[in-house]
């Protein structure tokens, strides 16, 4: 649920520096696109190293799994890609392209998992259901807004 709320929040967030960035020399969807990457981008990151690293025991059971070292090495992955979120702010370019794929592949194939998990192993903890539409919310979103951000 967190996610969802972050993903609003964001995308509010996101219109009114579009609107006070207005003549700042990009587009509007530039301004809009910058936001929701520093912001969901890094956020996700962050938000989902804590809970991967320093709360495993209680994520995998909200999903519905059990704890184990693989847990830490995928909350170290979204801690990298948290970073480069955030670092996107400052850095620009085709380093936001190099932000955005790892992201979007990570959130797709987590979301294909979950309902993966849900049909086979008939798997509905809230953990593992309601992820699902950020999963893949937060891909299209992003995606859209970059090619949107970068036609001229």
């Amino acid at each position: 649920m967190i996610y969802i709320i972050s993903y609003l929040f964001f995308g509010i967030l996101s219109f009114i520096y579009a609107y006070f960035n207005q003549g700042n020399g990009q587009s509007w969807y530039y301004n809009l696109f910058l936001i929701q990457l520093v912001g969901n981008i890094g956020f996700f990151g962050l938000f989902n190293f804590i809970g991967h690293v320093l709360l495993r025991r209680k994520v995998a059971k909200s999903i519905g799994w059990q704890s184990n070292g693989f847990q830490i090495e995928l909350g170290l992955v979204s801690l990298g890609i948290g970073i480069c979120g955030i670092l996107s702010y400052w850095l620009r370019g085709g380093f936001w392209l190099a932000t955005l794929i790892p992201m979007a592949v990570f959130l797709i194939g987590a979301g294909l998992l979950h309902i993966s998990e849900m049909i086979r192993a008939k798997n509905f903890n809230p953990g593992n259901v309601v992820i699902v539409v950020p999963d893949f919310l937060i891909p299209l979103t992003l995606g859209i807004l970059y090619w949107l951000a970068m036609i001229k």
